[in-house]
Parts: structure tokens; C-alpha cells; sequence
């Protein structure tokens, strides 16, 4: 008997010290293809950074995203969570008909602090974001349009049984000048999920071209715009892609769910476009080689680079437009370069800062500005309190 305790013993312990020094032979991943987001890498010592905390924490974060077979662990865990009857894994819930929505977000504070994984949001981080909105549009001199998108889980809260609560939203909109022109798209698409519309993808926190379609023609009305709108029976709809699994499929490991359909919709001229990002230019709207890769999505014009430029050669004198977005303005530009010379800034950019929408107006001679930013990047980013 004690021999046998002796071997399950030095097997268990055999087991957490390979475990242990594998962090430190194998070596890191700075990406990971199947969450589709960077991990953290090995970080370096200081002793600055051992007082304020911030080592321990990415001490903490290297453990997390490097240990060991993680992303079949992860997939095990969720498949546990399903078992226990908790209908979410890694703050990813499941509804129905396979529907994912993200609940916990890492929201930011005032003072620069983060709370990670929750699904309360800070109320004067809110209105320091409406406070910056409302500034850049007193400040602006062409017309300005802010469009907030919603997080899935306020557009297809029908498909959970979770409670969603719309105060944040209204807490925040509420707090908007009444010279802010910020249509609301939320409750409207919204409605349109719960009618069998396709505006939202199941495994991925975007809107389909479809929902971005409808973005477009609620953008086109506020620019004053509407007898320009073209209407959905002049696209064509065309299927891309029938195994797309998007950032929410990744986070939760949900194997059975199935992968989303991308759809695109199309005018008829979209390789008569040129795109250039970031000074590389290349023909056509779409990107079709991104459906060879893990995120589809990559297929919209704009990706993750910082300036992006959408033309139309020998279109004649068009308006432009600055669209200053995340990347949910990616799937809804195909159809305002129907309209306009499009000029795309990406406020997530770790690299420059495009807040000044003023002076960034001017720089690119723009005839009209739309913001295009998620309610969730205004829990978890620090941009809309900078704009002016």
C-alpha cells in the first residue's frame, strides 16, 4: 500500500514539475490562431514594475495563455461548464440555435485601472466617453456622425436566458448634447434579429453585411442623404464562406457549435475600387485570400491598419468621407463607398492618435465625419474620452 501511494505520489509530482519547467523550455507563442488574439509573452523584470504590480499581473497573464496544450484544456472546460449546467465558459455564453455573446468585459476605470472579467460598467467612465463625444462635435465643421454599435448580447438577448439590462446604454446616450447626431441603431436591429434577420454572427462579436447594410442606411439618412440610399434588392447576395468561427467560437471552446455563414452583399462594382492600407495599395474591396486564413472577417476592407484609403478611379469628383472607427466600420464601408471617397482611421491604433477629429477633418479635406465605435471598446478603451 505504501508503495503504491509512493508512486501516485512521485507521479503527481512528476506531472506538475514537467508542467512547470515547460514554460521555460518550450517556447512562447505570441499568437494564438485559434483565439485569434495576441498572448502574453515572458515578461521582463523590474523592480518598478514588482512594486506597482503590474509584473505579478503579466506574470499571472504568461501562465494563463502559455500553459501547456491550452487550447485543448480549454475546449475540456468548456465542455465541463456545459455538463454543470452553467450555459457559458470564459465569460462566453450559449444560447440558442448555437447563438455566443460575450457577458464579462475588462472595463476601464478613470484613474487607468482595469477590472478584468465583469459585467458592471463604470458609470463616470461612461460619461467622461459621452463628454468627449459631445466635445467633438461642438468642435466639428463638417457634419459629424456617431454610430455606437451594439454588443450581440443587447442585439440577440432574446437568444439567452441572462438578464440584459439597457441602463448602460441609456446612461450613456443620455448624457450626449442634443447637437450630437447619433442615430440609434441598436434597438432597430434589435428588433430585426428577433423577426429571423441575420444582422449578427453567432460565433463573433461583428455585424453580418447585413446588419452593417442597415447601419449604412440609418448613416446615409443622418448625413442628410436618405433619396441617395440604394435598396437592398440592388445587391446581390453572395455565400463566401460557410465555416467561419469567430472571437467568441475561439474564447469559449464550444466544439459543437457550428461555424457561421458569410454572406456577402454585392453591387456589381467592387473590383473597380482601390483599397491602400497603410500605403500598400491592392484592387478590389474585398480581401478573398482572408478565407483561406482563421478570421473571415479579414475579407472587409480595413483590417487592423492605421490609415485606409477607399477610391473608386474615374468615378468623377466625390465627397469624402473620414470614418473614424473600429472594426466594425470595416463591413460597413463597402456600401458608403458607393457614396464617397472613404478615409478610414483606426482609433485602436497603438501607434498614432486619431481623437482630434477637428484637425484630422482638415488634414484630409473631409466633406462629412462618422464615428463608427462598439459599446464594448467604449467599456474597455479610453478613446472617446480623448476625442475633440
Amino acid at each position: 500500500m505504501r508503495s503504491a501511494a509512493f508512486v501516485t505520489l512521485f507521479s503527481f509530482l512528476m506531472v506538475i514539475f514537467l508542467f512547470g519547467i515547460s514554460f521555460f523550455i518550450i517556447p512562447d507563442s505570441s499568437f494564438s490562431v485559434q483565439e485569434n488574439r495576441s498572448l502574453q509573452t515572458r515578461p521582463a523584470f523590474s523592480f518598478r514594475a514588482l512594486l506597482s504590480g503590474k509584473f505579478t499581473a503579466a506574470v499571472n497573464d504568461w501562465y494563463a495563455d502559455q500553459f501547456p496544450l491550452r487550447d485543448r484544456l480549454v475546449g475540456i472546460k468548456s465542455a465541463a461548464e456545459l455538463a454543470l449546467g452553467k450555459g457559458e465558459n470564459n465569460g462566453i455564453l450559449l444560447g440558442e440555435n448555437g447563438q455566443l455573446a460575450k457577458r464579462l468585459f475588462d472595463v476601464r476605470h478613470p484613474d487607468g485601472t482595469v477590472t478584468k472579467k465583469t459585467d458592471a460598467a463604470d458609470r463616470e467612465q461612461l460619461q467622461r466617453s459621452a463628454e468627449g463625444v459631445n466635445r467633438a462635435a461642438a468642435n466639428a465643421t463638417v457634419p459629424t456622425v456617431f454610430l455606437f454599435t451594439g454588443r450581440t448580447l443587447d442585439l440577440a438577448a432574446s437568444c439567452f436566458s441572462y438578464p440584459v439590462s439597457g441602463e448602460p446604454i441609456d446612461e450613456f446616450r443620455s448624457v450626449l448634447s442634443e447637437n450630437v447626431c447619433a442615430p440609434d441603431v441598436i434597438t432597430p436591429l434589435r428588433e430585426l434579429f428577433e423577426s429571423g434577420e441575420a444582422v449578427t454572427f453567432r460565433t463573433d462579436h461583428h455585424w453580418t453585411p447585413l446588419g452593417a447594410y442597415y447601419a449604412y442606411t440609418a448613416v446615409m439618412d443622418a448625413l442628410g442623404r436618405e433619396g441617395e440610399i440604394l435598396p437592398l434588392s440592388a445587391f446581390e447576395a453572395s455565400v463566401v464562406s460557410e465555416s467561419f468561427f469567430g472571437t467568441f467560437w475561439s474564447a469559449a471552446g464550444f466544439k459543437d457549435v457550428k461555424p457561421d455563414r458569410v454572406e456577402l452583399l454585392l453591387y456589381g462594382n467592387e473590383d473597380t475600387f482601390t483599397v491602400t492600407e497603410d500605403g500598400n495599395p491592392r484592387q478590389g474591396l474585398y480581401r478573398p485570400e482572408a478565407l483561406f486564413g482563421k478570421d473571415h472577417y479579414l475579407i472587409f476592407p480595413g483590417a487592423t491598419y492605421d490609415v485606409v484609403t477607399v477610391s473608386k478611379p474615374g468615378g468623377g469628383a466625390r465627397p469624402r468621407l473620414l470614418v473614424a472607427k473600429d472594426s466594425f466600420a470595416n463591413c460597413l464601408v463597402p456600401f458608403l463607398a458607393q457614396h464617397f471617397e472613404i478615409v478610414m482611421l483606426n482609433l485602436s491604433s497603438v501607434k498614432n492618435d486619431f481623437t482630434d477629429l477637428t484637425a484630422l477633418s482638415e488634414t484630409y479635406r473631409a466633406d462629412a465625419v462618422l464615428v463608427v465605435y462598439t459599446f464594448s471598446n467604449i467599456l474597455e478603451a479610453d478613446v472617446l474620452p480623448r476625442l475633440k
